[in-house]
């Protein structure tokens, strides 16, 4: 009892002083080390704050990245479902047009097969009234317009089958153009002049020779100049004309009309003839005409004499002028015709 109450007593005594004593190394390395561990603690832990508050706004620009990226993604899908709806509306049209193309294709080869076969007869039809023309009154000119005609019809065509056509035309032109050149024109005018003078031209049997004007008789009395107008007067009364023909004095006014007429039926003849290019029946009616000039028309004017003069330049006219055939060009649009209907559209 006593051991406890000093221990109670001891207890609630006041302690002693103790007196200070330095750390021993080892406490002062422990508290260097829980201190360095509490600073790197503090660092770990302040760099862990920074990096999760790095991360953390990274991850928010990542996030706001990947939104804009899903929203242009969905932005681009609705374009390409809206460029695959549009291609594909495309390709409908465009199967469309190109049915529509073909259709207008075949109709284009149909009209232009159609359309070449109408030329081609046009200028058959052209070519055989140019060939007639030619053959039978050598009117070159007239073949030589139908030719070009064709020539131009056929440039206005442009059809690549028909170059062969249009090569035997430029050759059948050339040939025309080389060809010597009678004045068919020319000498028609001449002949209708020399018709319409006939009927102003004096005949031999009119005696249309120019009287001579009576001059007034000299004398030195009303008595001379009296037995001399007398002279004068029966010398007028009586004429003598020397007549290498003189049936041409005979003729009465009706005979005359009808020569005249005769004359120039013969001078018509000769434009037949020339139109004709007939040479012989040509220098025949000139011939004649000129006979009838020279036999029955007084031949002492000087009309009659230009009548006779462009009588026998006319006759001086050859019309024996060898004509080319339009045989070529016509074989050619033959040819092109039949190939022509035997393609089938």
């Amino acid at each position: 009892m006593t051991q406890d109450s000093n221990t109670f007593s001891a207890a609630f005594s006041a302690p002693r002083p103790r007196r200070w004593q330095a750390p021993s190394p080892a406490v002062v390395i422990a508290l260097v080390a829980l201190a360095a561990t509490g600073g790197l603690w503090l660092y770990q832990q302040q760099s862990n704050d920074a990096l999760k508050a790095q991360l953390g706004r990274e991850l928010a620009a990542h996030a706001q990245r990947s939104a804009a990226s899903a929203a242009r993604e969905a932005a681009l899908a609705d374009r390409l479902a809206a460029a695959e709806r549009n291609l594909t509306l495309l390709s409908a049209r465009q199967a469309e047009t190109q049915g529509q193309q073909a259709t207008l294709n075949a109709l284009y080869d149909a009209l232009t097969r159609n359309e070449t076969q109408r030329v081609l007869a046009e200028l058959e039809q052209t070519l055989s009234f140019a060939s007639q023309q030619l053959q039978l009154a050598g009117n070159v000119s007239a073949a030589l317009v139908g030719l070009e005609s064709i020539e131009a019809k056929l440039a206005q065509l442009d059809r690549p089958e028909l170059i062969p056509v249009r090569k035997a035309v430029m050759r059948d032109i050339d040939r025309l153009k080389s060809q010597p050149y009678l004045d068919v024109v020319g000498i028609s005018a001449k002949l209708d002049h020399l018709v319409s003078v006939i009927d102003r031209l004096p005949l031999a049997v009119d005696g249309q020779r120019q009287q001579q004007t009576r001059q007034p008789v000299q004398g030195e009395n009303w008595l001379q100049r009296l037995g001399a107008e007398l002279w004068q007067s029966l010398r007028e009364l009586v004429r003598i004309r020397e007549m290498d023909q003189p049936e041409a004095m005979l003729l009465t006014p009706e005979q005359a009309f009808f020569l005249r007429e005769n004359v120039k039926l013969r001078l018509l003849d000769a434009r037949t003839a020339l139109l004709l290019r007939s040479d012989s029946a040509f220098r025949a009616d000139l011939d004649a005409a000129a006979g009838y000039l020279a036999r029955y028309f007084d031949n002492d004017v000087a009309q009659a004499r230009a009548v006779a003069v462009t009588l026998k330049d006319l006759s001086a006219q050859s019309l024996a002028i060898p004509l080319p055939s339009l045989a070529e060009s016509l074989a050619a649009v033959r040819t092109a015709r039949s190939d022509a209907k035997g393609v089938q559209p």
